[in-house]
């Protein structure tokens, strides 16, 4: 698992942003659980020229970059995918994306590493519960809930703020 964040280093901030069913259930055997077009669509206008950070499941999971996003893959292990950037720990990341904005998209493991260091989270919550091996961890105690996004019949796209000024693990 890669290494924390230097909590000497100034944070960064990151922007979450994750799809989530009520129980919690993020993705199952490599795929999201269901299939949304209206959250692909406002996902894709999103973070339309950011950077995307990632871990390497959910990369290959992708299978490919996103057009008009960097994709910065976060692994030790790489076949050396074209036209990623690899990063094998979080000061890497941090580095890569200095000065600009940079989305957290997954996995579970690589959300409950970054979640401290994001100042924001853009979370779909998928009204239903669904089978899964992958689950979004515990955001509450850390995030308040800014605005509900946009109301739809299947899931609602919520925005929660980071309740510190300064995002960091050292928070409650």
């Amino acid at each position: 698992m890669p290494a924390q964040p230097d909590p000497s280093t100034p944070a960064q901030p990151f922007i979450a942003i994750a799809a989530m069913a009520l129980n919690r259930v993020i993705g199952s055997h490599g795929r999201l659980p269901w299939h949304l077009p209206e959250d692909f669509r406002w996902f894709r206008q999103t973070t339309l020229g950011h950077v995307l950070v990632m871990g390497r499941r959910t990369f290959e999971a992708i299978g490919r970059p996103l057009p008009g996003r960097e994709t910065i893959v976060l692994t030790r292990h790489h076949p050396g995918w074209p036209g990623v950037r690899i990063a094998r720990d979080w000061n890497e990341v941090r580095a890569l994306t200095r000065g600009r904005k940079a989305f957290i998209c997954g996995g579970a493991d690589i959300y409950a590493q970054a979640l401290p260091w994001c100042s924001d989270l853009y979370l779909t919550l998928v009204q239903r519960e669904v089978h899964g091996d992958a689950f979004f961890p515990p955001f509450e105690h850390r995030f308040e809930l800014v605005r509900e996004i946009l109301t739809h019949p299947e899931f609602r796209i919520l925005h929660y703020r980071q309740k510190t000024a300064a995002p960091g693990p050292d928070r409650p």
